[in-house]
């Protein structure tokens, strides 16, 4: 890999806050619907988001890759990052239904601890649980195990056909749609909604297996910035192809609204993005603000929704609130949202991402020498998500 593996992304952290606040505003829709299902446009834009993580995922995991890293290690540190969020906010989750007179059965709560839930098609989306949001992060973990592998398999990809790999992922990503819509019987079962199933939705949203295309991109589209085949893509350019598209991805049946429509300007704006912070160039994600909430933005994730599901109830047990009421309560669960990020991340992931994720303390001797070196290694470990 030629280029960018030392730069720092901090327009990527930064932009990450933007796809966790989409998320935000999806979930926050629930206020104003009293209980009706998200709005449908916010819940294609919560689609985009969650694809734009994947796709990070890939790309970050790649951009701080070392070969010479130990697998043991590589996989300790990931579990580091969310494995401790994961359980705190699972264990709330617990508490404030416990609190609001609901049982917790163990089949509610016990696949959700070990993030195994979504590799069942029993999984329903509509009642995931006791932290809906906690889905992806089956996901994640799978990508984190295959990772090793995937990293050294990319490393010897020549640089020329590149292009051809990342042609390859983003026909899996439309095969996977494709795919659920042809095994309609095999997949039948209770209604999702617009003319799927639950189990089709399993199948294309929430089991890892189809969500690994997304993740493979990232992984070679992060190649292709590196060597620099990229250079000429600018941030703007996926924004613009991303609101272009957006319509047609609000009428297109639902599978294919996941993940196919979005992918590539997602992915343009991953690459621009990335782009601006290695060539140079200005952005305003960059600032230090931005990139510190997009630090936030995994804690904002995993506590969002049990913030506005139980401050809701608490707010408006009828579900009458009317006038400015709905807009009130949004903005009050919305900052409660950001401070509820704020303590897990202080109080729980960067305490543990210290204590797994720090590299082996340097003796004074291997200071003096590579000093460059560590600080590399150290701002790697920042970057990834």
């Amino acid at each position: 890999m030629a280029l960018g593996r030392t730069t720092r992304l901090p327009s990527l952290t930064g932009l990450r806050f933007v796809a966790a606040a989409a998320v935000v505003a999806q979930h926050s829709s629930l206020i104003w619907t009293r209980g009706h299902g998200e709005n449908a446009v916010l819940l294609r834009l919560g689609f985009a988001a969650v694809t734009f993580f994947f796709l990070l995922s890939g790309f970050l995991l790649t951009w701080a890759w070392r070969p010479d890293q130990p697998v043991g290690i590589f996989w300790r540190r990931r579990v580091a990052r969310i494995l401790p969020s994961h359980l705190v906010t699972l264990a709330l989750g617990v508490l404030l239904l416990a609190a609001a007179g609901r049982a917790v059965p163990l089949h509610a709560w016990l696949p959700n601890a070990l993030l195994v839930q979504t590799w069942s098609p029993r999984f329903d989306l509509l009642d995931p649980g006791v932290n809906g949001v906690s889905w992806s992060l089956c996901c994640d973990l799978a990508f984190y195990l295959l990772f090793p592998v995937v990293a050294r398999r990319a490393a010897a990809i020549r640089p020329e056909r590149l292009r051809h790999w990342a042609a390859a992922a983003v026909a899996a990503v439309v095969l996977v749609p494709l795919l659920a819509t042809a095994a309609r019987p095999l997949l039948d079962g209770p209604p999702f909604g617009l003319a799927v199933t639950q189990r089709q939705i399993w199948f294309s949203y929430t089991f890892p297996p189809a969500r690994m295309p997304e993740f493979l991109l990232g992984v070679v589209l992060a190649r292709l910035v590196q060597e620099g085949r990229l250079d000429r893509v600018r941030s703007w350019h996926g924004a613009l192809a991303f609101a272009l598209l957006y319509p047609l991805d609000h009428v297109a049946p639902l599978m294919f609204g996941i993940a196919a429509i979005t992918v590539l300007p997602l992915a343009a704006l991953i690459a621009g993005t990335a782009n601006a912070d290695r060539l140079g160039r200005p952005s305003w994600l960059a600032h230090p603000v931005t990139e510190r909430l997009g630090a936030l933005s995994m804690a904002l994730y995993l506590t969002h929704l049990l913030v506005i599901e139980h401050g809701d109830a608490l707010l408006d047990p009828d579900g009458t609130a009317d006038g400015l009421r709905p807009l009130l309560f949004t903005v009050v669960l919305v900052a409660g949202s950001l401070a509820a990020a704020w303590l897990l991340h202080l109080a729980v992931e960067e305490p543990m991402v210290r204590l797994l994720n720090e590299p082996r303390r340097a003796r004074p001797a291997e200071l003096r020498t590579r000093p460059a070196e560590l600080r590399t290694v150290a701002d790697h470990q920042r970057e990834t998500p």
